[in-house]
């Protein structure tokens, strides 16, 4: 059975445009990966076309229910000033409904995997913190209850300026600031990226995650405070905890 990803950016320039379909080729390489690429629609200042770049707004909104379907969702922004672009971090305070929405016993967002990339560097926008940038998409994740997923350690990390185990980075480069072009290490990674999500994503949807026990208790016997008296115990209270 097929499984569904969603490759998300926000951007104005065009730069995240080419990474995310470098990280949606990727995925497309995983048997049965249904892959499509969305973005996030300007919720401050609209779309006037003069002000994005030729492509950007080729690709369809993102919508409530892509979200909802998705198995894997990869979001990409750029970086102001050290920290994720505010356009994107309103779309994601949309989704803190889906904290209390149910879907067969947890929320809605619970089980789907989460990647993220990010662009960082040229005037007006400030240099670095993407890692702090990736981070911040994953703190989202993990409040839905969301399967983390960034780049595995691998040699292409060697020769790829700013490469992080959290997440895709497009650096800034003299003279190019806003041009869309990535280095042949940044496709290489971001490719790689975009394939290992969808494998992690594969396996939990075969997995069938909504079968998934997320509700186990304690036994009844299980002390719920352990004082300093009570240190010497500690063996036993181990021992007798079911395995």
């Amino acid at each position: 059975m097929g499984f569904k990803v969603a490759v998300v950016y926000f951007s104005r320039r065009g730069r995240l445009v080419v990474l995310a379909n470098v990280i949606a080729a990727g995925a497309r390489q995983v048997p049965g990966a249904e892959v499509k690429v969305y973005r996030v629609q300007d919720p401050v200042q609209g779309e006037d076309p003069s002000r994005f770049e030729d492509g950007v707004l080729d690709a369809p909104p993102i919508t409530e229910q892509a979200i909802l379907e998705a198995d894997a969702i990869i979001l990409g922004a750029p970086g102001r000033q050290g920290g994720m672009c505010g356009e994107m971090r309103l779309f994601l305070d949309t989704w803190a409904v889906h904290q209390t929405q149910q879907k067969l016993g947890f929320g809605a967002l619970k089980g789907k995997v989460g990647s993220a990339f990010t662009s960082v560097g040229g005037h007006g926008r400030g240099f670095g913190g993407h890692e702090a940038i990736l981070q911040s998409f994953h703190a989202t994740f993990l409040q839905h209850g969301m399967v983390v997923v960034g780049n595995p350690p691998s040699s292409l990390m060697e020769d790829t300026m700013m490469a992080s185990p959290f997440g895709v980075v497009m650096a800034g480069k003299e003279g190019t600031t806003n041009q869309p072009s990535l280095t042949a290490s940044e496709v290489k990674l971001a490719y790689s990226m975009g394939g290992w999500t969808a494998q992690i994503s594969r396996m939990l949807h075969d997995a069938d995650i909504d079968k998934i026990d997320t509700g186990l208790s304690p036994p009844a016997s299980l002390p719920i405070a352990i004082h300093r008296s009570d240190r010497g115990s500690l063996a036993a209270h181990a021992a007798s905890y079911p395995h």
